[in-house]
C-alpha cells in the first residue's frame, strides 16, 4: 500500500513548490497562462453545452408543433369524412412514428377518444393534467383537461412540458384542433366551441445533454486549441521581451550584490525594460565610481591615523574596532588588517567577553553612559603574551545616524616616563650655559683667593686676618656651587611615588638662579610677586621645577629681541588652591594654535628653532597628576600667560 504523506512533509513541499515558482517570473507566467487556459476552456465548454442543449430543446419544440399542425390537418381531414377508422390510423402510425412514444385524442372536456397504444375509439375515459395520466388511460374518472385549461377567450394556444422520469427527459404537448366553418355541422359555431379536441403527443425520452455535448466538445476544442496558440505565442512573447531581459537584470544586480562592481546589463533594447537595464548600468556605474571614492578617502584616512605616533583606534558601541592605525597594530603584536571587525577586549586583552567594569576603567562603557572624555590605565596583553601597560585619552565621536564611536589613544606608560626623562635632559642641556656660568664664576673666585694665599704664604707677608678673608671668600663660592649642583639634581632625579608638600618660593628662586645667565643674554628681566615664602603646594621637587623651567623657556623663546617675564602668585576663591601664573611680552600664539600646543611634538618657536614639542605636553600631565591643571590666555603681538591651578597643602 502507498504511504500517505506525513502532515511534516507535505507543507514542507508546498513550500518548496512556492520558492521555485516564486524564483522565475517565466514559471508564475506559465502558470497563469495555464491557469487561464484551462478557466476559459471550462467557460466555452459549459457555455457551448449551455448553448447546445437549448437549441435542441428549441428545436424539439419545434418539431413537436410542426408534427401537431401536419396531424391536425390529417385528423381534420379525417374527421370531415367522418372515418373514425381512419382517425384510430393515423394516431396508430404516429404513434409508431419514430421519436413518438404515444398518441391521443382527447375532447374538448378532456375525454379520451382515440389512443395510438389501445386502438380504436375509446368512450367514457377521461385524462388527469399530470404526466402519468397524460401517457395511459385512466382506471376511474379524473379532472378533465379541458379546451377551456388551454383557451383564454378565443386564443388557443398549445402547451408543452418537458417531465422527467427514470428514462430522462421527454416533451409533451397538448394541441388544440381549431373548430373551422366547415366543422361547424357537427361541432357547432366556432365562436361558442373554439376547439374541436386536443391532440396529446408524447415523444420518447431523450438526453438533451447526450445530443449536444458532441457539437459543444467539438466547438470546445476548437476553441482550446486557439486558445493553446494564443497561449503559446503569448508565452514567447513575454519570454522573449520580459522574461529574458528580467532574467539578465536578476543576474547582474546578483553580481553586483557579491561584489562585482563590473557586472552591466548591456540591454539594447529601447523599451521600458530597455530604459530600466540603462538606468541599472548607470547606477552600477555611479556605483563603482562611489565605490572607488570611498576606498581612496578610507586609504587616506588610513594613511593619516597611521601618521600618527600614538596608537590610535576608534571602537563601535558594539565593541568592535572600526578603525586603527599602524602603531596600535605594532603595540600589541597584531598584523592590522586581522585587527578591523574584531573585538577589542580580544585583540587588546585576550577576553570573550567585554571587560568587567567593577575591574577596570573600560572607556567604551564609560562613554557610553556619561558620552564625554575619559581618562584611564590599563593592561593589555601583546599578541605573544606579554603586556604592556598604557594611559589611554578616550573621547566620543557621535556619527550622523547617531552612532557614538569611541576614540582613544594610547600611551604606554614607559615611553611617557622616557620622554620625560628625555624632556628633562633636553632641559638640563638647555641650562647648561646658566649651570656653567654659575659655577665658572665661583670657581674663578676660588682661583684667585687660593692663588693670592699661594703667593702671601710663600713671601711670607701675608696677614693672619687676610688669609682668613680669603679661606672665607673660597668656602663662599664653594656653597655657590654645591648649591648649583643640588639644584640640577633635584631636576634630574626621578618622580615619587606620592605627592608631597613642595614650597613654591624655593622652587621659582632655583628656577630662575639656574636661567639667569641666559635671560641676561637675551635680554629679559624677570620678576616674582605674591608667592608667600613658605607657601607649599602637593606636588614633587623635581617636577614642579621642569614645569616652571617649561614655561619659562618658552618665554624666552618668544621673545628673541628682549622683554619681560613676570611670576605672580595669587590665592583662589575657593581656599583650597593657589594661582601661579608666568607672563610674559612675547609675540604670543595663534587662535588656530592654542587647541594644539599641549599636543606631543607641536612645536611652533617664534626664534625659528624646532624644539621636542614635549614641554608643554609633560607639563599638563604633571599638573594633573597633581590634582590641579595648567590654563593659557594668548594673543598675538600681546605675550602669553600661563596660569598654574596647584593644590595647597594641609598645612600651608
Amino acid at each position: 500500500m502507498t504511504a500517505l504523506p506525513s502532515p511534516e512533509t507535505s507543507p514542507a513541499r508546498r513550500a518548496r513548490w512556492r520558492e521555485w515558482l516564486a524564483a522565475s517570473v517565466s514559471r508564475r507566467l506559465m502558470l497563469g497562462l495555464i491557469v487561464a487556459l484551462l478557466a476559459s476552456a471550462a467557460l466555452v465548454v459549459a457555455l457551448g453545452l449551455a448553448v447546445g442543449q437549448r437549441a435542441l430543446r428549441q428545436q424539439q419544440e419545434d418539431a413537436a408543433r410542426r408534427m401537431a399542425r401536419l396531424m391536425e390537418a390529417s385528423l381534420q381531414n379525417a374527421m370531415l369524412k367522418r372515418d373514425l377508422d381512419g382517425m384510430a390510423d393515423i394516431l396508430k402510425h404516429l404513434g409508431h412514428t419514430p421519436g413518438v412514444e404515444q398518441a391521443r385524442l382527447l375532447s374538448p372536456v378532456g375525454e379520451l377518444r382515440f389512443d395510438s397504444l389501445v386502438g380504436g375509439p375509446i368512450g367514457g375515459e377521461r385524462v388527469m393534467p399530470n404526466e402519468a395520466s397524460w401517457r395511459q388511460p385512466a382506471a376511474a374518472p379524473q379532472p378533465l383537461i379541458s379546451a377551456q385549461q388551454l383557451c383564454a377567450g378565443a386564443d388557443c394556444r398549445e402547451r408543452l412540458r418537458w417531465n422527467t422520469d427514470g428514462a430522462g427527459k421527454h416533451l409533451q404537448i397538448v394541441y388544440p384542433i381549431a373548430n373551422h366553418e366547415r366543422c361547424s355541422q357537427c361541432h357547432g359555431a366556432a365562436g361558442q366551441h373554439p376547439v374541436n379536441g386536443l391532440l396529446v403527443l408524447d415523444f420518447q425520452p431523450q438526453s438533451i445533454a447526450g445530443l449536444g455535448r458532441g457539437t459543444a466538445m467539438l466547438g470546445a476544442a476548437v476553441v482550446l486549441g486557439a486558445l493553446a496558440l494564443f497561449a503559446l505565442i503569448m508565452l514567447l512573447t513575454l519570454r522573449r521581451q520580459v522574461a529574458a531581459p528580467l532574467a539578465a537584470l536578476a543576474l547582474a544586480a546578483d553580481r553586483l550584490a557579491a561584489g562585482d562592481l563590473g557586472a552591466r546589463v548591456q540591454s539594447r533594447a529601447g523599451d521600458e525594460l530597455g530604459r530600466v537595464g540603462h538606468a541599472f548600468d548607470r547606477m552600477a556605474e555611479r556605483l563603482g565610481e562611489t565605490v572607488a571614492s570611498l576606498r581612496r578617502e578610507r586609504q587616506f584616512l588610513q594613511h593619516l591615523v597611521d601618521g600618527m605616533p600614538d596608537p590610535v583606534v576608534v571602537i563601535g558601541p558594539d565593541y568592535r574596532i572600526r578603525l586603527a592605525n599602524r602603531a596600535y597594530a605594532d603595540l600589541l603584536g597584531h598584523d592590522l588588517p586581522s585587527i578591523v571587525g574584531q573585538p577589542c577586549h580580544q585583540i587588546g586583552r585576550g577576553l570573550a567577553e567585554p571587560c568587567p567594569s567593577t575591574l577596570v576603567t573600560c572607556p567604551v562603557a564609560e562613554i557610553g553612559q556619561c558620552a564625554r572624555a575619559v581618562h584611564s590605565m590599563m593592561s593589555l596583553q601583546r599578541g605573544d603574551g606579554g603586556a604592556v601597560e598604557v594611559d589611554i585619552d578616550a573621547a566620543p565621536l557621535t556619527q550622523e545616524d547617531g552612532e557614538m564611536l569611541v576614540i582613544e589613544v594610547l600611551r604606554p606608560l614607559d615611553r611617557t616616563i622616557r620622554f620625560s626623562q628625555q624632556q628633562r635632559l633636553s632641559t638640563i642641556g638647555l641650562l647648561a650655559n646658566g649651570v656653567a656660568h654659575e659655577i665658572h664664576n665661583p670657581l674663578s673666585s676660588i682661583r684667585i683667593a687660593l692663588q693670592a694665599s699661594l703667593r702671601g704664604l710663600r713671601s711670607g707677608q701675608m696677614e693672619r686676618q687676610e688669609l682668613t678673608g680669603y679661606l672665607e671668600l673660597v668656602d663662599h663660592e664653594i656653597d655657590r656651587c654645591v648649591l648649583t649642583t643640588q639644584r640640577m639634581l633635584q631636576m634630574s632625579q626621578a618622580p615619587a611615588q606620592t605627592l608631597q608638600p613642595v614650597n613654591v618660593a624655593a622652587a621659582i628662586d632655583d628656577v630662575l638662579a639656574l636661567l639667569r645667565e641666559e635671560c641676561r643674554m637675551r635680554g629679559v628681566a624677570a620678576s616674582v610677586d605674591g608667592v608667600p615664602p613658605a607657601l607649599s603646594v602637593m606636588g614633587d621637587e623635581a617636577e614642579l621645577r621642569q614645569v616652571l623651567v617649561n614655561l619659562v623657556h618658552n618665554a624666552l623663546h618668544a621673545m628673541p629681541q628682549g622683554g619681560r617675564i613676570d611670576i605672580r602668585g595669587a590665592q583662589a576663591t575657593s581656599g583650597q588652591e593657589f594661582v601661579l601664573s608666568v607672563r610674559d611680552t612675547g609675540c604670543g600664539i595663534d587662535a588656530k594654535d592654542l587647541p594644539l600646543i599641549f599636543m606631543p611634538f607641536f612645536s611652533h618657536r617664534a626664534d625659528g628653532q624646532r624644539g621636542t614639542g614635549l614641554g608643554l605636553a609633560i607639563s599638563k600631565a604633571t599638573m594633573e597628576r597633581f590634582g590641579g591643571r595648567i590654563d593659557v590666555r594668548s594673543a598675538p603681538g600681546q605675550g602669553s600667560d600661563f596660569s598654574l591651578i596647584l593644590r595647597r597643602a594641609p598645612d600651608a
